[in-house]
């Protein structure tokens, strides 16, 4: 187990990080939803979907932008934030599953072993909250 200071630094760098793909990943989701849904500026949409599929992307990048949010909470102060490490963490772990059981249905062929490989940095990130969660009321 590394040295508390270490772990509470650590833990926030990769709160940090988690946030910043969160913000990324959810803006390009809304913009998706907005380039189809209103404006059409890209000449070829950015997902291969129908209008219903934007809206779940328009609302997934909704959610995802809040959990971003609530990510830089626990950035600013982890141990009055723990939970949302604590969820996030079950929140990988549930995606990388999902990614397992996409990669064994068989329905997803074309990815071949990105699923797996997804699932498994999954894995290791919900690890790294788990495992760098600073103690309550030990702050370094």
């Amino acid at each position: 187990m590394p040295s508390p200071r270490r772990a509470y630094l650590v833990y926030r760098l990769l709160a940090a990080a988690t946030a910043a793909l969160c913000f990324l990943i959810g803006a390009v989701f809304i913009v998706a939803f907005l380039d189809r849904a209103l404006f059409q500026v890209f000449a070829r949409p950015l997902f291969d979907t129908d209008y219903s599929g934007y809206y779940i992307l328009a609302f997934a990048g909704s959610t995802l932008v809040a959990w971003g949010g609530c990510l830089v909470a626990a950035v600013r102060d982890p141990e009055r934030a723990s939970g949302v490490g604590t969820a996030t963490a079950a929140a990988l772990i549930l995606a990388s599953v999902l990614r397992l059981l996409a990669w064994y249905s068989g329905e997803y062929r074309l990815a071949d072993d990105q699923l797996r490989l997804e699932a498994g940095a999954l894995a290791i990130v919900a690890l790294g909250f788990v495992w760098l969660k600073p103690p309550r009321g030990n702050r370094a």
